[in-house]
């Protein structure tokens, strides 16, 4: 290796932070310049603590999160009042999940190509645009379905961009990268928790569309914030960090199939599709579950849909604390909140499969699914934590931006396949649907050692 790609190596050591470099207190003497094509590249640590433009990336990273819990949530809010106001079935209804599965397809080909064109300024800046322009049609009320559904073919490209960019931030962050991981992921749960009881409340006034405001606002200032905290993450900028990082052999930007065909990613990339797939099916449908089976009051459902996400949001809030005090590892425990929400998640079965009506036994279904979202919350996060750990830096934007991308095809195909085997065979079968993926979630999960060989440390 030549002295000038061994300083660029140290210098991208300092921006990704080794841990053996103190630096100084001071942001200035943190920073690095070099220059590359032709364009001077600023280069600093991820120490918010130290530089005041990390924080403005994690201010707006965790704004724009806030979009992706609303959005995750809004459509299983929605879907008894979209079959009603647009008169289609629910098989109809769940193609709005296969068009955003095809937009976070996109977004795991073209995340790498964006960021080699435009840098992670540029992903970020058209990822909140197509949220905002997408958010704005939401909110005059389509006259017409599929408009509707048009609509989150590019928030599925958004949302995916959005989930890699911010995911490769904080989990590259110097100090405290699981709690703040945490908190990036528990207000997606904050945002999903409060949105079947926000729908409710704006159906009830026959406003439903009046909700995507909420999305469309955290979107605007998002877009705005994004502008400044990312104006030093060019495409140059980019580029030289993959290449100085780059190991021996491999590609400085790798192929998709290249990509895939490492054990990290495609682990991951199969994690990350169950997880999240088993997450939101049961964020979407359990609301249209208790109304259609149990009978439920639309109001007081809302509330038991919110305990799912509410659990969510505390075990991504409090559990991120816990893991790095309690724990070897992330993967370790991960390990151990999987096999205590598949148990809950087992509860969650037994309770539904009894029948009842009485406030007590809906009480009973919002503490099983409540403690089921407490543990699968932090398992998103620590899968990010873990695959950042065994991943080359030159692969983390590349690798994690397929990973996730591909996960939130998860989000979409299999919520979409629930809605269509409970269609034909009855959604009474909806808690078994969902005990299945958390089950098949701990399988991948406990297979990761045995497949990713070297990483002992981690795994």
């Amino acid at each position: 290796m030549s002295s000038s790609k061994l300083d660029n190596s140290i210098e991208l050591e300092e921006l990704l932070g080794a841990e053996h470099e103190q630096g100084s207190n001071i942001s200035e003497q943190n920073n690095r310049w070099v220059e590359y094509n032709g364009e001077i590249v600023k280069l600093y640590s991820l120490n918010y603590q130290k530089e005041p433009i990390v924080r403005w990336q994690m201010a707006a990273s965790l704004t724009l999160f806030l979009v992706l819990g609303l959005n995750d949530e809004c459509n299983g809010a929605l879907l008894p009042t979209l079959s009603q106001h647009y008169n289609v079935s629910k098989v109809k209804l769940a193609n709005l999940f296969i068009v955003q599965f095809v937009g976070y397809g996109t977004a795991s080909l073209l995340t790498q190509k964006i960021h080699t064109l435009v840098g992670a300024r540029g992903a970020m800046v058209t990822a909140a645009g197509l949220c905002v322009l997408c958010y704005t049609i939401l909110l005059l009320r389509p006259p017409w379905f599929a408009v509707y559904v048009a609509c989150f073919m590019p928030l599925g490209l958004a949302i995916g961009i959005l989930d890699s960019v911010c995911n490769v931030l904080f989990g590259n962050l110097e100090v405290h990268k699981n709690e703040w991981m945490g908190v990036l992921h528990g207000l997606y749960g904050a945002a999903a928790m409060v949105t079947a009881p926000v729908v409710s409340y704006f159906v009830k006034f026959g406003h439903w569309n009046h909700f995507f405001l909420l999305p469309l606002v955290c979107a605007f200032v998002g877009l705005a914030m994004v502008s400044y905290a990312f104006k030093d993450e060019t495409a140059n900028k980019y580029n030289y960090l993959c290449e100085a990082s780059r190991v021996e052999g491999d590609d400085t930007h790798p192929t998709f199939w290249s990509l895939l065909r490492r054990p990290a990613i495609f682990m991951y990339a199969i994690y990350m599709f169950i997880y999240l797939g088993s997450e939101v099916s049961t964020g979407a449908w359990i609301f249209t579950y208790l109304l259609d089976v149990k009978k439920g009051e639309v109001i007081p459902m809302s509330y038991v849909t919110a305990a799912f996400w509410m659990g969510l949001t505390v075990g991504r809030l409090v559990l991120g604390f816990v893991t790095k005090r309690c724990f070897k590892n992330e993967y370790r425990a991960s390990l151990f909140y999987a096999n205590i929400c598949l148990a809950f998640y087992t509860a969650f079965l037994f309770v539904t499969y009894l029948s009842g009506s009485s406030a007590i036994y809906f009480v009973a279904v919002a503490v099983t699914i409540f403690f089921g979202g407490v543990f699968i919350g932090p398992l998103f996060p620590n899968a990010s934590v873990v695959a950042l750990q065994v991943l080359p830096k030159n692969m983390h934007v590349s690798g994690v931006g397929i990973a996730v991308a591909l996960g939130g095809c998860g989000s979409a195909i299999l919520p979409y396949s629930v809605g269509l085997i409970s269609n034909r065979i009855g959604f009474a079968w909806f808690p078994f649907l969902c005990w299945i993926m958390v089950a098949i979630v701990n399988i991948v999960w406990f297979m990761y050692p045995r497949v990713i060989k070297g990483h002992s440390e981690y795994l």
